[in-house]
């Protein structure tokens, strides 16, 4: 049997005893949801728990705050360090947005403990949204891992213009839309495609100092690396030789880049040049040219081979003084010696 209680001004207090229930009904009977209970003043609940079984609730606060009255330095372990929304999803496991004590991170050189963590049961779940946005710099931190477009389909093909599965320009370029992030794969093929093309610069500089490639597809000239250094070219790498300080290295010869040129070999101080196997001199200076001999030295002499002559050994000499001979072998410098 329900009663009615009407009461004045001034406080008054209601209780029930035995663990009974106060009901406040504002029912027309039947299931008729359409009366309300108004209360006027603060609503103040002291219990554990409070069940609300509304299907809408509206709440007028902009802020709502959870975790009231701790006092501790942060969300105590009685709270397990957690402070958030709960969302029951029936037989499957209940999802979480929750402010997690212990969450540590670092981020642009600053670092704290405590950050916002979306959960599906004990598995951290993505945040679906149409963009970020930061009055500053925007950090993001994968931790040991990486950041991916895992599980898109193409997403190269979002990044630069394809043909046939490979990177083409569509006539105002190759790029798609210049602020787009790539991934791996389209940097890969926008490399296959610019090397092929020769659209990447064949050149590392700084300042007057660079080495640049040149390939035959490209220049119709001999493939190579030049070396510049302050402006000046100083050696040139070529599928077959090297060519560096007037000096040629080609298979297993040593020569000089200028006709008439002088190939020095110098040990300064106290060394020496020294031959480890045996010396051979041919009869001409180069494979081109003509037998003939060499012209006398400023300084020193000049040793040279032609064929023999009266001393037997085909090794000849000029000197600084013009002095022009064979050296003589030892079988003829025996017979010279008694005949003479």
């Amino acid at each position: 049997m329900s009663k009615f209680l009407r009461v004045g001004n001034g406080d008054y207090k209601v209780s029930v005893r035995n663990g009974g229930s106060i009901i406040l009904d504002a029912t027309g009977g039947s299931g008729d949801l359409s009366g309300k209970v108004v209360v006027t003043g603060d609503l103040e609940l002291k219990g554990d728990t409070q069940t609300i079984n509304s299907t809408i609730v509206t709440i007028a606060d902009n802020i709502i705050v959870l975790s009231k009255d701790n006092i501790a330095a942060g969300l105590p372990a009685s709270l397990n360090y957690r402070s958030g929304i709960e969302i029951e999803r029936g037989s499957v496991p209940n999802a979480f947005m929750v402010y997690d004590e212990q969450l540590a991170w670092t981020l642009g050189g600053t670092s704290g403990t405590g950050t916002w963590t979306f959960e599906q049961g004990t598995n951290t779940v993505p945040i679906k949204a149409t963009g970020m946005f930061s009055d500053a710099n925007l950090y993001l931190n994968p931790g040991t891992g990486v950041l991916s477009v895992t599980n898109t389909t193409n997403y190269e093909q979002r990044v630069f213009t394809y043909s046939g599965g490979v990177v083409v320009d569509s006539g105002s370029g190759v790029t798609i839309e210049d602020d787009i992030i790539p991934n791996t794969k389209s940097v890969v093929d926008y490399v296959t495609y610019a090397l092929s093309t020769g659209s990447v610069p064949a050149r590392l500089q700084e300042s007057d100092t660079a080495i640049e490639a040149h390939d035959f597809s490209i220049t119709g000239s001999d493939s190579k690396l030049q070396f510049d250094i302050n402006g000046t070219t100083r050696a040139e790498l070529f599928a077959d030789r090297l060519e560096m300080f007037d000096v040629m290295i080609q298979n297993n010869e040593i020569t000089t880049t200028t006709s008439n040129a002088d190939l020095v070999l110098g040990a300064p101080g106290s060394g020496s040049v020294k031959i480890k196997d045996h010396l051979e001199m041919t009869e001409t200076a180069g494979e081109n040219d003509a037998a003939t001999d060499p012209a006398k030295p400023t300084e020193g002499f000049k040793l040279y081979s032609k064929t023999q002559s009266t001393g037997g050994s085909g090794l000849f000499f000029i000197n600084k003084s013009n002095n022009r001979d064979e050296l003589v072998s030892k079988n003829r410098a025996l017979v010279y010696s008694m005949v003479f």
